[in-house]
């Protein structure tokens, strides 16, 4: 199955090799200016969102295979993430005609195609922090010392009685 998020709408990052994805790449937006049926779930639709879609649109089983692509957009309108968590009385939401279907996939504007996604959407916009240096560590490092600053020169017993205390711990 070939699904238009992956194929299309996801660019391969040139920067990375093995053809991996760049998963930081927005798919889909809603556009509330696309009016929407309801679907009923029958019994015999429970779990084949392949037969919702031939379904809703009236599309008979030889030229399905064309349309399956599209059946991410219906599952991200109403917001399933497994196709298998459909069941029978669900109302299911689908555009009323089916050339709507591409409004609900994000395109990237055009000054974006160029530059890598990744770099433009997750880089953070924080200032830089640096992070806090713990003087007694730092000497311990550059002193080259053979203990660290929290160990005793000379081990305790692990337990013990000091001046009528009750004690544990031979650090």
């Amino acid at each position: 199955m070939d699904i238009n998020s992956l194929s299309n709408d996801i660019k391969k990052d040139t920067s990375l090799s093995n053809n991996l994805y760049d998963l930081f790449t927005i798919t889909f937006t809603y556009n509330p200016n696309i009016l929407l049926n309801d679907y009923k779930v029958t019994i015999d639709d429970e779990m084949r969102i392949d037969m919702i879609l031939s379904n809703m649109y009236e599309f008979n089983f030889t030229n399905l295979d064309s349309y399956i692509s599209d059946i991410d957009v219906i599952l991200f309108i109403n917001n399933i993430d497994n196709p298998l968590n459909i069941k029978e009385g669900m109302i299911l939401k689908y555009p009323r005609t089916y050339s709507d279907i591409d409004q609900f996939r994000y395109v990237l504007p055009s000054d974006m195609n160029n530059t890598s996604v990744t770099q433009q959407l997750a880089t953070p916009n924080t200032p830089n922090k640096k992070t806090r240096v713990d003087k007694t560590r730092q000497s311990y490092i550059e002193n080259d010392y053979s203990l660290s600053p929290v160990v005793l020169d000379t081990p305790r017993e692990p337990v013990r009685i000091t001046n009528g205390r009750f004690s544990i711990g031979g650090l």
